[in-house]
């Protein structure tokens, strides 16, 4: 196995986790719609009390598929997008009250995205530029976790009303995406978020004005964010597992591939640190960035390659190559086959 080979395979980490909070008002809802609960949580592989404190630790796979579950059980196959819509950004916890205690609404995505590792690990969480559009962007990075529809959808309605909460209840994002394919039932998704919604992209996305973030917090309280903020920093602290970088480095270089590759100064600034100190992280782990970006290239194209539909040209644009010719050269040395012969054999 070479180093390309060796980033793509699935990462060798214990199981991601989410704090309890992410479940308030589950029980309520699945028995709303005539759920049985108990069964729910069983099949889910938890126990009811498992969300009574919400700072105890779930196992992020089981939160995941307790939706499903709940989804399968009470007959609402949207019941992750009602669950969301209703959620009040408090309810998140002590992340939700980093966010409602900032100043602006700048300041709060900030703080959701600097503290969202303490809240849930394993999952990639930010801001992405597009000229005068921004992204915030959400997506489960372990591999392990196959079966989320749920979840994403649940929260990104959560995220909406943190915009919401600064911006009031008639905001509406200018576009959803999702990650997972198209799903019976989707005129509901576009009726709840009143905006265009789209399906089986690159991750889970919700696109607003960037003169939304000047919107400021109506609740904002420093001595609240005085308060949760060490807890968050200690957590964040606590969370950091070496093993993890490498997959949370790609991923974001999967994310923000596009019409140019993103350079080691861009992927720094992500990460909130300077692009020597970015260098240093890289070398202590025994990475190269170039290795990273093909490893990241190799894993999408694989992706890409599986849909009929999506032409090549179109394919090489989003991975970051000028010329379809330039796309084949390096599919060929991945797979040693052009890439219209693989999506033929495939």
């Amino acid at each position: 196995m070479n180093a390309v080979d060796d980033l793509i395979a699935e990462p060798r980490v214990g199981p991601a986790k989410v704090l309890a909070a992410a479940a308030t008002g589950a029980i309520d809802l699945f028995t709303k719609y005539g759920g049985d609960t108990d069964g729910i949580f069983g099949r889910a592989g938890m126990r009811i009390n498992d969300i009574s404190s919400p700072l105890d630790e779930l196992n992020l796979q089981k939160f995941c598929n307790l939706f499903e579950e709940a989804a399968q059980n009470t007959g609402n196959s949207n019941i992750g997008l009602e669950f969301g819509q209703n959620f009040t950004p408090k309810h998140l916890g002590m992340l939700g009250f980093a966010a409602i205690s900032s100043p602006t609404l700048a300041a709060a995505l900030r703080n959701l995205e600097k503290y969202f590792p303490a809240h849930q690990d394993q999952t990639s969480f930010g801001l992405i530029q597009d000229c005068d559009i921004l992204w915030l962007s959400y997506r489960i990075l372990d591999p392990r976790i196959a079966n989320r529809r749920q979840d994403a959808e649940l929260s990104l309605g959560v995220f909406c009303n943190i915009f919401k909460h600064a911006l009031g209840p008639n905001w509406t994002p200018l576009e959803i995406r999702f990650e997972h394919n198209k799903p019976d039932g989707n005129d509901e998704h576009e009726m709840r978020f009143d905006a265009p919604v789209q399906f089986g992209r690159r991750t889970n996305a919700i696109a607003f004005r960037r003169s939304d973030l000047d919107a400021l917090m109506p609740e904002q309280d420093p001595y609240l964010a005085s308060v949760v903020e060490p807890f968050l920093q200690g957590r964040c602290e606590t969370q950091a597992n070496p093993q993890d970088f490498a997959l949370t480095v790609r991923n974001e270089v999967k994310m923000h591939l596009g019409e140019r590759l993103p350079s080691v100064a861009d992927i720094s600034h992500l990460f909130g640190v300077s692009e020597p100190a970015f260098q240093k992280q890289l070398r202590a782990h025994g990475l190269i960035f170039g290795d990273i970006v093909k490893a990241a290239r190799h894993e999408l194209a694989l992706h890409y390659i599986a849909d009929n539909d999506m032409p090549l040209t179109e394919i090489a644009y989003c991975l970051g190559y000028s010329e379809l010719s330039a796309f084949s050269r390096a599919f060929r040395n991945w797979t040693g086959m052009s890439p219209q012969r693989y999506r033929r054999k495939s």
